[in-house]
């Protein structure tokens, strides 16, 4: 019988055009680590998270994703075993990049050996600008508010750091975004350090590797791979008797089930 992630990967694949000329080559020559503060299950307002989160900043191009994205190879070993380090486990595992001056955005994903990403315009803020100014930081800030994917925001930007940039697909404001926050507070992005990078970093990735698909397809197949992920790897290394797989299953469900208040709730 053929193995789900087959038909899974087969849905996605037929649904899709794959992309095959996306390239990018660049330098990043900042760094910018944002404190996130979330609330994945709406039950538990109280008992939030939080890491750190990263975005690279080159000429015209920028990637943005949980710090644990960089540490994601580090093995801790204890005697004859390994587990993943706990600086490597993150809830955010999307990479972002984004091209403002060609209004270009991928959201890409890793499951397992399959890589998936799909595209929205970067200008996805209507943006409104106040004259309301803090100090975050030794940085001047101001006040803009907007309205994305079923959450108002606030957020300030600083002309001090001219990059019409900031964190998850946060963009459009005429300098770095160093805070933002959804009105909640279920969401909360505030700066923990600036630094230039000397020298620059190099950033390399060709789109022509992964799949197009779109943002619903994108979220089906991530849930169905978390839900039950032997089944979606099929490795024939890991034995589990069915009592146990469908134990698993329904672990993960559970799991699931609970973190029912996403950062874009639409």
């Amino acid at each position: 019988m053929p193995n789900k992630r087959v038909f899974s990967l087969f849905f996605l694949i037929f649904n899709v055009v794959v992309f095959a000329q996306k390239k990018v080559k660049t330098d990043f020559k900042y760094k910018v680590t944002y404190n996130l503060h979330y609330t994945l299950d709406s039950t538990k307002l109280d008992e939030g998270k939080s890491e750190y989160m990263v975005l690279f900043l080159g000429d015209d191009f920028s990637s943005f994703s949980s710090r644990a994205k960089l540490f994601k190879n580090s093995v801790v070993v204890k005697g004859n075993t390994a587990s993943t380090s706990k600086e490597s486990i993150t809830a955010f595992p999307a990479v972002i990049l984004k091209n403002p001056k060609e209004n270009y955005l991928a959201y890409t994903l890793q499951i397992v050996d399959d890589y998936f990403y799909y595209e929205q315009p970067s200008n996805l803020f209507d943006w409104k600008i106040h004259d309301e100014i803090k100090d975050i930081k030794g940085y001047a800030a101001q006040k803009a508010t907007t309205t994305y994917s079923g959450r108002d925001y606030i957020a300030w930007f600083t002309t001090d750091i001219p990059i019409s940039d900031g964190p998850f697909k946060f963009n459009g404001l005429p300098g770095l975004i160093i805070e933002i926050s959804d009105t909640q507070n279920h969401y909360s992005f505030t700066l923990y350090a600036f630094e230039k990078l000397e020298p620059p970093v190099s950033f390399t990735i060709n789109l022509k590797q992964y799949v197009l698909t779109t943002k619903e397809k994108l979220l089906e197949v991530q849930y169905r791979y978390r839900q039950d992920p032997f089944t979606y790897a099929n490795n024939p290394n890991v034995k589990i008797t069915p009592e146990v797989h469908q134990a698993y299953i329904k672990a993960f469900t559970e799991m699931l089930e609970k973190e029912n208040n996403p950062i874009e709730k639409d």
